[in-house]
């Protein structure tokens, strides 16, 4: 199943020169939007709470389905094939990612037909 287009937009960006839009900010009003949502003023302004409390639910929800998308991706990884195989007329490399109690690692195999007599070749990164 191929991944559907993207719904959402950006709430802002930070593209620069000509590119920037009506979303544009500056690095440092991003630094100021996370330093005041690290230090939680939007749950303890009760006011802003109240008028933001809908939205900051719905975010929540996404970000709670975005770490579940993501721990389902992770516990499929040694059983289901989530990385491309590319392949020319002699040549196959094939990329796959395994988890052994919590070490992942990257396996990559490259298969040469280009003589006749398929040879085979393997490495494994280990993944931190």
């Amino acid at each position: 199943m191929a991944l559907a287009d993207r719904k959402s937009e950006d709430i802002f960006n930070k593209k620069t020169g000509g590119d920037k839009d009506e979303k544009t900010i500056s690095s440092a009003k991003e630094t100021e939007i996370k330093d005041r949502f690290d230090n939680g003023d939007h749950i303890l302004d009760e006011g802003m709470l109240e008028n933001l409390a809908p939205a900051l639910y719905a975010v929540q929800q996404v970000a709670e389905d975005v770490a579940e998308l993501r721990r389902y991706i992770l516990a499929l990884a040694p059983s289901e094939k989530l990385l491309p195989t590319i392949s020319t007329a002699s040549h196959t490399v094939d990329f796959t990612v395994t988890n052994s109690r919590g070490t992942y690692s990257l396996v990559i195999t490259v298969v040469d037909n280009s003589s006749g007599k398929a040879v085979t070749k393997t490495t494994t990164i280990a993944l931190k």
